[in-house]
């Protein structure tokens, strides 16, 4: 439950900081522009066409009134020196040619004349367009009418009424510039200048989730003596600041599950965050994340991954898979003995500067090879620029970007993603990866097929957009022709010259897990975060037993 509010309440907080913005900027366009500016009045003058008339042109009121039941009101005018009556009725309101008695109609010429009486600019008139249902730059009005424009530097257009004759409104382009700044601040797309919608109802409950949430991770983090100055650290803080290798994703925040440590003798009670990243028989063995525990004398303690230690590497090869991954591979300096086991990864002490300040790094990579060779290779995913007013991917443009013979910091190795190599077990060995996740998957599937104990058939469903980003193909497709491995690569986008499986790789993978008996199986998942939740959320609905998934999530 707490993951869920944490990550509401980062999302709720984007939200709003974009609305607080867009009022900012929009209010600070207000004091700037003024009303005048923003009214698109700059060159409007009063209209004196409209005026009371008492005449001898127009018709007497008796010989017309019969066209009309339940008159309510009459008034008669002038629209530009031509009579009008104004009748009010039950069935609306009704404009007439005060001289013929006919319904009142605004011709083209006649337009144009009541917009020069209602215009002192500098300008004259460029074009009368007729319009058959009003204008959008005019809220409200659906009549038909004409639609003006002004050869002057505001672009002015001015709008005329068909059916009464009357000039409705002036627009011009600094008036187009405050509509949007209304939008903008109102929240109100429509153009009604409403401030009392569903959207900016929404806004306000969306504010009230955000401080309630707030105010409920804030009393967790009270409660738990973050916010105190003095509070003792917690076991991740500790190891840290002593430099011993320990990973952790998510800054401390209980939900990448990587910071595991072992209590012995007094064990502390579970926290959720520990029931939700590891299992029972972790939990059982003493296991706990160290962020969710503070330092005390009556504990004994040590890093779950005591073989992790921090080793010095050459880059020996860099390669590039596809347009968007690397092929690093390294040769450890410091480490003649050095040993890992498929599926687990390396955190990587990457130099980088923000301003004039030196900093480190630390980025996971997990192996892409089966252990027993002298040399280390991982996949590295270039994380490109989101657009033109952001960096790239520091750590990952770092190390794509490193040549033959340069070195670097790592620690490990870290993690169990393991194969399920527990006592007499058959099951058949299913992978299901995208993207990056190719690489803990790869040394898996090597694993399995070097095991010598082992002659459990594979099935791998690895998913790509397009063929050029299906890392390591040719070698899966040449690994296929063991009898026990089947490759299954599925592409997500359109391409005409694809024989192969496309769609998405968890509605593949799921089609071909629904025949299989799914008590008989082991799954392994790894890839991006969006196939990953769909995948375990598909593992879940057909009934795969939770204890036979297993998935990398990098930490996210």
């Amino acid at each position: 439950m707490m993951r869920f509010l944490q990550w509401l309440h980062r999302w709720t907080s984007l939200i709003i900081i974009i609305q607080v913005l867009l009022w900012i900027i929009s209010g600070f366009y207000f004091s700037l522009s003024g009303h005048h500016e923003m009214s698109g009045h700059q060159y409007h003058q009063m209209d004196h066409s409209h005026a009371p008339l008492a005449s001898s042109r127009a018709l007497d009121w008796p010989q017309i009134a019969n066209q009309f039941s339940g008159i309510s009101g009459v008034d008669l005018r002038t629209v530009g020196e031509v009579p009008q009556y104004v009748v009010t009725h039950d069935d609306g309101v009704s404009y007439l040619n005060a001289t013929t008695g006919e319904l009142w109609s605004t011709s083209e010429a006649m337009a144009a004349s009541l917009a020069l009486a209602t215009y002192s600019g500098p300008g004259a008139i460029e074009s009368v367009t007729p319009l058959t249902e009003g204008s959008s730059e005019v809220n409200g009005w659906r009549e038909p009418g004409y639609r003006v424009d002004m050869r002057d530097d505001l672009n002015t257009r001015i709008y005329v009424d068909a059916p009464s004759g009357t000039v409705i409104e002036h627009r011009n382009t600094p008036w187009l510039l405050a509509d949007w700044a209304f939008k903008l601040h109102f929240m109100d797309y429509s153009g009604e200048r409403n401030f009392n919608h569903l959207l900016i109802v929404s806004a306000g409950v969306v504010t009230l989730w955000f401080t309630l949430s707030g105010l409920i991770l804030l009393g967790r983090n009270l409660a738990r003596g973050d916010m105190n100055p003095r509070r003792k650290q917690t076991y991740l803080e500790f190891y840290q600041a002593q430099q011993q290798p320990i990973a952790s994703a998510c800054g401390g925040g209980g939900t990448c599950g990587l910071c595991k440590v072992r209590f012995r003798g007094l064990v502390p009670s579970p926290t959720k965050n520990d029931r939700a990243m590891l299992t029972e028989s972790d939990l059982n063995d003493g296991l706990r994340l160290s962020c969710q525990h503070r330092v005390s004398k009556g504990h004994e303690v040590d890093i779950a991954a005591t073989d992790a230690r921090q080793i010095k590497l050459k880059l020996v090869h860099n390669r590039v898979l596809t347009p968007s991954i690397h092929e690093l591979t390294f040769l450890p300096q410091t480490e003649s003995d050095f040993n890992y086991q498929a599926g687990q990864f390396m955190q990587f002490l990457i130099p980088c500067r923000t301003g004039n300040d030196a900093v480190v790094l630390h980025r996971n990579y997990s192996f892409a090879t089966a252990p027993g060779q002298p040399e280390l290779t991982f996949t590295v995913r270039k994380m490109p620029a989101p657009n033109t007013s952001c960096e790239p991917g520091l750590g990952s443009t770092y190390l794509c970007s490193m040549k033959t013979g340069d070195t670097i910091d790592a620690i490990g190795p870290m993690g169990d993603f393991l194969l399920n190599n527990e006592a007499a077990n058959e099951r058949r060995q299913v992978f299901i990866g995208g993207g990056a996740g190719i690489a803990p998957l790869r040394a898996l599937i090597q694993a399995e097929l070097e095991s010598a104990q082992s002659n459990r058939s594979i099935q791998f469903f690895y998913g790509a957009r397009n063929k050029s980003e299906l890392c390591y193909y040719d070698d899966f497709m040449a690994l296929q022709s063991e009898e026990r491995l089947q490759y299954h690569p599925v592409l997500s986008e359109q391409d005409d010259n694809w024989r192969g499986l496309s769609g998405f790789v968890h509605e593949i993978a799921q089609a071909w897990i629904q025949t299989q008996d799914v008590q008989s199986l082991d799954v392994y998942v790894c890839g991006p975060p969006a196939m990953l939740a769909a995948t375990q959320s598909m593992l879940r609905a057909i009934g795969v037993p939770q204890e036979h998934i297993r998935y990398d999530d990098f930490g996210i």
